[in-house]
């Protein structure tokens, strides 16, 4: 959960509508301007590599392969910056004369395959920016670079490690997209599906730098062709990866636990700001590269030194807006740093010559498990011999421990906890659990009636499920204590009463939560109870508030229901809490044995009219609390109602998520996939990255809210509800939140 540096709900939208606002005024400006840059940016690069290609292989006057190789590398740099990475993001595809600059028809000279990286870097990293155990950029799934990130085995032999990949041809990279999007997209990681395009591609780069070009050319310049090949790839790609991982890593930057769906538009452009830092060049390397590109690359029109770090120099820029031209970037830098200025934030700038050399000596400071917490003080850990054995054993296990041993940042969605204890209820019905309280939860805080989610894996299938918090939060000291009841068919229930046992984990999916009316903040002068069965865990939990913080003269009543004497739970503390806080508990079962009649406050009897006035005679008086099977909520309500109960003083809680309902116009739409050749019909409250699933048609998608942009596509003909206040509709559109308005939609997929 990410902690919002703000000062009122009003100024974080109003930095949302800010950066919206900058958005849609660039994007609108970009045409045959922003086109014409980019030919001539792309030209420029063939023409680099004309001349790094002659250089190598023809020789011709003193350092010819030194000099080839340094235009070499900056053609591999630039293929990936302004070219490959700006194009791939679609800064193109919604004007009409494209052509090559389409995302899916750009041909990048890059040894990764597009669309791995496309599904890489769309769909997981933009997404996920910066998150440990999300973000696969974090590191390159090899490199411990900062000290929230967990530490594994090879972590170790990391420096060696990193420098034998750089000398090498960084086909490392290749691997690096296809893993990530086999991980993306939910396929096995070693497979020959996921390797077999990285083999092909590294066969084919190999095979024409390394084999055919050397043995291309005259035999006294095979081995210098051979060595400029090698030394442009090695160069090439070092210079690409260092910047990459400078914008990520740099100590300006921050990391972050997961902050699970319930992330708001604020907190995501927030997170994008603190994850991300702009570099400033490094002024001697560029003046070399700017004397060798006008000595040696004869080009009539040649773009500024900027565009070899396109996108990249601007790499705040294009997290806010990953669509936008590098140009376009470049243009509203002093914009995106007013907005982070006026609304406190930082805005990231580090110079390259500074943090290379701080990433270099954090990769050798990171060989050891130390954390956040040790940063700058590595010895700390040695003082503490136990801990430092527990994460060496984790490590080299390739387990991850908890998130607070390494990342100083408290995790609130899928949390897991360790249960202390386990005790059976209701002999064997109902298992009362005692979960710790997870790290950095400390001012995390909850009222009586509250509930918890879990989940819980069964059957290979991952089954999320509420339970009542039998404690508010100034109760529940160092534990959160919930109590499952058996259920007929219930998997998850019966799941847990078979199997949790004590010092096995549990996963809460978030922070305890409350329904809307089940919120007792003060205890009211008169109130009424109604359990039945399980349902008096969030009651019991109310009850210890009343008692602790009763006013003067209050009276409290709680009407216990259950099938038997068997089915009842807590009978011993609410006994107890009876008789310390004098409130009336009444046991009242279907059902009672001879010998259990004459247990005080208990009896046979079912809910009814007669029941209720008789055991509640000022029943209209009461504010009352209701937790039971939903039959019995809407009886209970009925007959209180019908006896004068005003209906604002009955509260039940309900376990039901709310269903994200989208505003419909009661109309059908026809959806078509124009390169699909498929239509669907759908309403107005389906969006349509929706109506695409239920087609059968895959639109990548990332975030699910518009903002990450994995999900843009173009729209040939149509409206959509974000068109309605427009002076002319969108043509490329997220499709994860525009809905249909237009009898007729056509989207180019």
């Amino acid at each position: 959960m990410l902690v919002a540096h703000n000062d009122g709900s009003s100024k974080n939208q109003s930095l949302v509508l800010e950066l919206k606002a900058l958005y849609d005024t660039t994007k609108a400006k970009v045409g045959d301007e922003d086109l014409a840059h980019i030919r001539n940016v792309a030209a420029y690069s063939k023409a680099i590599k004309a001349r790094s290609d002659k250089l190598i292989q023809q020789g011709g006057k003193p350092n010819a392969v030194m000099r080839g190789s340094v235009l070499g590398a900056l053609h591999i740099l630039l293929e990936f910056s302004e070219l490959g990475h700006n194009i791939m993001h679609g800064s193109y595809d919604h004007l009409p004369n494209c052509g090559e600059f389409h995302s899916e028809r750009w041909v990048w000279g890059i040894v990764a395959d597009p669309h791995e990286w496309r599904v890489m870097h769309h769909q997981n990293h933009h997404p996920f920016t910066n998150i440990v155990g999300k973000d696969h950029d974090i590191g390159y799934s090899f490199l411990r670079l900062k000290p929230g990130q967990s530490w594994y085995g090879h972590n170790i032999i990391q420096f060696p490690l990193l420098w034998s990949i750089a000398l090498t041809p960084s086909y490392y990279f290749t691997f690096v997209t296809g893993t990530s999007a086999a991980r993306t997209e939910g396929r096995r990681v070693l497979s020959k599906e996921t390797l077999a395009q990285s083999f092909k591609l590294i066969k084919q780069h190999a095979l024409k730098n390394f084999i055919k070009e050397p043995l291309s050319v005259s035999p006294k310049r095979v081995l210098p062709t051979f060595a400029g090949n090698y030394a442009s790839t090695v160069l090439g790609y070092f210079l690409t990866t260092a910047v990459l991982l400078l914008e990520h890593h740099a100590p300006n930057v921050e990391l972050f636990s997961d902050p699970g769906d319930d992330e708001s538009e604020e907190e995501y452009f927030r997170r994008q700001i603190l994850a991300t830092s702009n570099f400033t060049p490094y002024a001697d390397l560029d003046h070399y590269f700017k004397k060798l590109l006008a000595e040696e690359v004869k080009f009539d029109n040649p773009p500024p030194l900027d565009v070899f770090y396109g996108g990249l120099n601007t790499h705040l820029e294009h997290h806010l807006f990953p669509d936008l031209p590098c140009n376009r970037q470049r243009e509203i830098q002093p914009l995106v740093k007013q907005l982070c200025l006026k609304y406190g934030l930082p805005y990231n700038v580090t110079p390259f010559e500074t943090v290379v050399p701080y990433m270099i000596k954090n990769i050798f400071k990171l060989t050891l498990p130390t954390g956040e917490l040790e940063q700058g003080k590595p010895t700390k850990i040695l003082k503490k011999p136990m801990e430092l054995l527990r994460r060496i054993a984790y490590g080299t296990r390739y387990k991850q421990p908890d998130i607070m041993t390494y990342l100083q940042k408290p995790l609130f969605y899928n949390v897991p906890v360790k249960v202390v204890a386990v005790y059976p209820q209701a002999e064997g019905q109902a298992l009362k659990v005692h979960l710790e309280k997870p790290l950095g939860w400390e001012e995390v805080t909850w009222e009586a009636g509250a509930f918890i989610s879990v989940r819980v894996e069964v059957d290979g299938q991952s089954l999320v499920r509420q339970y009542s918090l039998l404690k508010d939060s100034i109760d529940a000291g160092n534990s959160l204590e919930i109590t499952i009841k058996r259920v007929e068919g219930g998997r998850v229930s019966n799941y847990i009463n078979d199997h949790i046992k004590t010092n096995s984990t549990m996963i809460l999916v978030g922070t305890p939560q409350s329904s809307p009316d089940f919120i007792m903040k003060e205890v009211p002068q008169q109130s009424l109870f109604l359990a039945g069965g399980v349902g008096i865990t969030p009651i019991i939990s109310m009850l210890r508030k009343a008692h602790r913080e009763a006013p003067p003269h209050s009276s409290g009543t709680l009407l216990y229901f259950n099938r038997n004497q068997n089915s009842i739970i807590f009978e011993h503390e609410l006994r107890e809490i009876a008789d310390a806080s004098g409130f009336d508990v009444q046991f009242i079962c279907d059902a009672l044995n001879q010998d259990d009649a004459h247990r005080g406050q208990m009896q046979q009897a079912k809910l009814s009219p007669e029941l209720l006035s008789t055991l509640v005679p000022d029943i209209t008086q009461r504010e009352v609390y209701v937790c039971a099977p939903p039959g019995f909520i809407a009886a209970s309500k009925s007959m209180l109602l019908d006896l004068g109960l005003p209906e604002t003083q009955f509260h039940t809680e309900s376990f039901t998520p709310p269903v994200v309902e989208h505003p419909t116009d009661g109309k059908d739409h026809v959806i078509q996939f124009a390169r699909s050749g498929v239509d669907i019909v759908v309403d107005g409250g389906t969006t349509l990255l929706e109506a695409a699933r239920q087609a059968g048609v895959h639109i990548p998608s990332g975030c699910e809210r518009g903002l990450c942009r994995a999900c843009v596509c173009n729209k040939l003909e149509g409206l959509t509800h974000l068109d309605e206040h427009k002076a002319s509709p969108d043509t490329r559109i997220t499709t994860c939140n525009s809905l249909p308005r237009s009898d007729r939609l056509v989207l180019d997929v």
